[in-house]
């Protein structure tokens, strides 16, 4: 009679299978990751590692009828639709890629629906090194092969700028690609990507451009972060933040509530920041006035030669 022995003891230790009749004691397990979102790596000896992230983000703020909560609603009823999928022999995934002037909300988006998919016992990965993701999702994959997931890849265009774009052709809709996945990038600069990337359904299946909030939008997050506000204070600022992205918002309420600056000073300033391209042919142009400081850095060094 053989017995066998219990899979799991008391403290979460197991035998780890490593060849045929071999085995190994491993350290405490569990029988899925837990809801949220993970950096992803390998370690020295290749095997994939899932690291918690701690996302610090300001309190996010949920607009009814806009284009977030459009994309965050069709997440969310996607979900509910792998039978369909299916039905007719596709993969139960789907792919956005968001575009938009910095500061516009992107990055406050993908934080919105990673929350969601965190509330509902999902998880979210994130890829930086695009081979290394590929092998830690398939090893996700052997262990939780129906658990919904969502992939964020931010600023997909740096990345394909450092490592290609062979690998997450691969994963979007080749050899690689995996079932109930969720697939959501971010860039500011859409013109950087090759049409095989933007120009290819199935890949990014909606490709989406974030604009700076309108005015029901501003009036909305203002009226939250700021509720002492009288009806024409609150029309105020609206009317002084118009065309300013999120982030400038943000800033717009730090600088006047919690700074002490004034709000017509406050939104100029920021006007004026979020119209200036800062470039290195400033330097130059204000060469003459560091003449000084040249003359001064030669004598430290001749003295200390």
């Amino acid at each position: 009679m053989v017995t066998r022995l219990p899979v799991r003891n008391e403290f979460g230790y197991q035998w780890m299978i490593t060849g045929p009749n071999t085995f190994q004691a491993c350290g405490r397990t569990t029988d899925g990751l837990p809801a949220g979102a993970y950096s992803v790596s390998l370690d020295s000896c290749g095997r994939p590692v899932f690291q918690l992230r701690d996302i610090q983000a300001d309190e996010l703020i949920h607009f009814t009828d806009s284009l977030p909560a459009t994309v965050q609603n069709e997440i969310k009823q996607f979900w509910n639709v792998g039978d369909r999928f299916a039905r007719y022999g596709f993969l139960h995934r789907r792919g956005y890629l968001l575009y938009g002037k910095q500061g516009c909300g992107k990055s406050s988006l993908v934080n919105q629906i990673i929350a969601d998919v965190v509330a509902d016992g999902h998880v979210a990965f994130y890829c930086q090194y695009p081979r290394a993701f590929i092998e830690c999702m398939r090893k996700f994959r052997d262990v939780e092969p129906q658990r919904p997931m969502v992939c964020v890849f931010e600023d997909i265009d740096a990345i394909i700028q450092h490592y290609g774009d062979s690998d997450l052709l691969q994963w979007l809709d080749g050899n690689h690609q995996v079932d109930k996945a969720v697939n959501i990038a971010t860039t500011n600069y859409p013109e950087k990507l090759d049409r095989r990337i933007i120009s290819r359904p199935r890949r990014f299946d909606r490709i989406l451009r974030i604009d700076a909030p309108d005015a029901r939008m501003r009036e909305a997050y203002i009226a939250r972060k700021v509720p002492e506000l009288t009806g024409p204070e609150l029309a105020k600022w609206v009317e002084l933040s118009s065309d300013l992205p999120f982030a400038a918002l943000a800033e717009l309420v730090i600088s006047v509530c919690c700074m002490g600056n004034e709000l017509e000073e406050a939104a100029k300033l920021l006007r004026s920041i979020d119209a200036h391209n800062p470039s290195s042919v400033e330097f130059a142009n204000s060469a003459p006035e560091n003449d000084g400081a040249r003359e001064e850095d030669e004598e430290y060094e001749d003295q200390n030669a």
